[in-house]
């Protein structure tokens, strides 16, 4: 007798049943502890001295790890060496080992760690530690081939004095830290499930989710605006373009921040096709779109006092018969023309009509746009830092003194008329690309071109920190969530 063929359901390429918010993690802080049985402990080298059960082979050097009845023992190194990066590196490591170990733990270091790293420093890294390790996104696996996370509950036990102030700090790191696990979540879909589509009801969960305001434009009305980068690099993709706008307006606010976002969610190219090696990463260059609404909802989430208005345009940019092409002319919203010699220096164009928008309906006291914009900010900074590029001198050291105080690196890159020089065209307002060298500078300084006189702009180029090969920090490898701190932080300082 012929064996039946048993039928097998084909997976559906979409993000439906992916795409549900993550939750807050369950952790607090707590005065003592006891109340948990096992530990996760950081200790330095002076405090394994004073710890009998610790085997004799361990000195507690920097990410030496001891498995004790009690839990997990970690070391720091010396005191004198430790600051907020190693900490940060530490504990990363050390809390992915235990969600995966351990059910219930306390996480416990001493007073003079917490100085020395800084108290509140070290409690927003603990909380994005912890998220990262338990919300993996490998969601796409089989079940059986997916990271199991163990753990239900953690306590962060700080000493009685700082309890009232770690009950504040810990609460808020948690809720930015829940928005890090949703721009990783979204950096994590490749292009088939993630499209301009999937970004759009993800801004309508947003949207409902915190009370926003929220209009979204498809290519007919792009077409009536003249948005007319955003449709050139979408020309050539079977996907309508999307440019989405999320408000968020408290009544006690005085300062309006604007969020624009680079959200191309596969990038082949274009017509300037991408070496084969290693594209499939392209499905992260909607990183810009992911760091602008996570932010944005950690914002909201922690109501902070300013205006917020979020702007992402989504568009896919592929070849085919209809793509737009090297050496053709485009009419950017506002009028500015522009030539495309390299149709994979999109991120600008799209970036540069979203910029326009926000300028044309809104007043902002500082326009920050986010992209993984070019390869050159890698060639300079590596997976380390995001460039920082700007046109006032006072919203440049905002965003500086923000990311000192969330330990998400930036570093200072200059724009300006030279580099406006190497953007001349022969037939058009502004070439898109400037040659051989300062690449990153005047990707930066065509964006520039959109700015209008007096608004306040900052450029942050995320092409390095944004999807990164290793772990580093509290930043997991491939997608790293980086940004959403730093830009809730900038919003906390202008609302202050």
């Amino acid at each position: 007798m012929a064996q039946k063929k048993k039928s097998v359901a084909k997976k559906k390429s979409s993000a439906d049943g992916l795409l549900a918010y993550p939750e807050k993690i369950n952790s607090r802080v707590a005065t003592g502890t006891g109340n948990l049985k096992l530990q996760v402990r950081f200790i330095t080298t002076a405090d394994a001295k004073e710890i009998k059960e610790l085997p004799p082979y361990f000195k507690a050097d920097a990410g030496n790890t001891a498995f004790l009845s009690s839990g997990i023992t970690v070391g720091l190194g010396a005191l004198d060496k430790l600051d907020a990066e190693l900490f940060a590196d530490t504990v990363a490591a050390a809390l992915a080992k235990a969600a995966t170990q351990l059910k219930e733990y306390e996480i416990v270091a001493s007073q003079a760690v917490y100085e020395k790293v800084g108290f509140r420093t070290a409690l927003r890294l603990l909380a994005v530690a912890q998220n990262n390790a338990e919300y993996p996104t490998d969601f796409l696996k089989g079940a059986d081939a997916r990271k199991s996370i163990a753990v239900t509950s953690t306590a962060v036990v700080v000493p009685k004095a700082f309890f009232p102030a770690a009950n504040e700090i810990y609460a808020s790191a948690l809720i930015e830290a829940r928005h890090v696990a949703a721009m990783r979540q979204t950096q994590a879909l490749p292009g088939n499930y993630l499209t301009p589509q999937t970004m759009d009801k993800r801004s309508q969960e947003v949207a409902s989710r915190y009370k926003l305001g929220r209009k979204s434009f498809g290519r007919a009305e792009l077409t009536r605006m003249g948005a007319g980068g955003i449709l050139a690099v979408a020309q050539g993709s079977e996907r309508e373009p999307r440019l989405i706008v999320l408000e968020y307006r408290p009544a006690n606010a005085k300062k309006t921040l604007a969020l624009v976002g680079k959200g191309v969610t596969f990038d082949t190219g274009g017509i300037s096709l991408k070496p084969g090696a290693d594209m499939h990463e392209m499905k992260y260059d909607m990183s810009g779109s992911a760091m602008a609404i996570a932010a944005l909802a950690a914002i909201a989430e922690q109501k902070i006092a300013v205006n917020v208005v979020c702007a992402i345009a989504m568009v896919e940019n592929m070849p085919s018969g209809t793509a737009f092409k090297p050496g053709d002319v485009y009419t950017a919203l506002g009028g500015k023309t522009v030539e495309v010699q390299n149709t994979d220096a999109e991120g600008r164009l799209i970036l540069a009509d979203t910029l326009t928008y926000v300028q044309q309906n809104y007043k902002t006291d500082l326009i920050i746009d986010m992209a993984t914009l070019t390869g050159a900010c890698v060639v300079a900074l590596g997976d380390f830092y995001a460039g920082l590029f700007s046109n006032n001198p006072a919203a440049r050291d905002l965003v500086v003194a923000a990311a000192e105080e969330t330990r998400e690196p930036v570093w200072p890159l200059p724009v300006g008329k030279r580099y406006r020089e190497l953007l001349s065209s022969d037939i058009a307002d502004l070439n898109n690309i400037g040659g051989r060298y300062g690449g990153a500078s005047t990707a930066a300084e065509f964006l520039h071109a959109f700015i209008d006189e007096g608004q306040m702009w900052v450029h942050l180029d995320i092409a390095g920190v944004g999807m990164i090969k290793k772990p580093f920090n509290v930043y997991t490898g491939s997608g790293s969530g980086y940004g959403v701190r730093l830009l809730a932080e900038v919003a906390r300082k202008l609302a202050n």
